[in-house]
């Protein structure tokens, strides 16, 4: 994919080239005298070599790029605590393999779909006032609801979510604190 991408812009950046040389006049080698030929092929060399060392410099730092972002993808999927984004209505726009496994779904099952169907009836109203104040509020919001997992097993869990400028998603930490919910009953 991402060659693909790069193939496609070299392919257009010519192009562009090749138009813009069609709308200036054409010299010809009578034109130039053998001094001029001379610089013009020592100019185009030089321009080669730029291009070649620039070409090398932007596969680095696609490389470099290719690596941070491996990097964030695995830290978002494998890190121990759910990690999950939420559109204004609740639909479920990214999440990490921690919440999937939490709520007992296969990942791609939950892409779209509203996590507030797995809250609590008891604990929806909280649910709800969490997510319209991250939204109306921009400032990191908390909150604890009960989760219903399938099999008739519910957990407890801490939200704590964030809406940043003029996102139209809402980056949520989800922690399962059921144990230390047991334990303090």
């Amino acid at each position: 994919m991402y060659n693909t991408n790069f193939e496609s812009e070299t392919s257009n950046l010519r192009q562009r080239a090749l138009t813009y040389l069609k709308t200036r006049p054409l010299k010809t080698g009578s034109d130039f005298s053998t001094d001029e030929m001379l610089i013009l092929i020592h100019e185009l060399e030089v321009l080669q070599i730029e291009l070649e060392l620039q070409n090398e410099e932007l596969i680095v730092a696609r490389s470099t790029s290719q690596k941070s972002s491996d990097k964030y993808i695995e830290l978002f999927d494998y890190a121990p605590t759910g990690y999950f984004t939420l559109s204004k209505e609740g639909d479920i726009l990214e999440l990490n393999h921690c919440l999937a496994d939490l709520l007992g779904k296969k990942h791609f099952s939950l892409l779209n779909s509203k996590f507030g169907f797995f809250v609590s009836a008891d604990t929806k109203p909280n649910f709800n006032l969490f997510l319209q104040n991250a939204f109306a509020n921009k400032a990191k919001e908390y909150c604890k609801v009960t989760l219903s997992i399938k099999d008739n097993v519910s957990k407890s869990v801490y939200l704590t979510g964030i809406v940043i400028g003029n996102s139209k998603q809402c980056f949520v930490n989800v922690m399962d604190i059921t144990e230390n919910s047991k334990s303090a009953q």
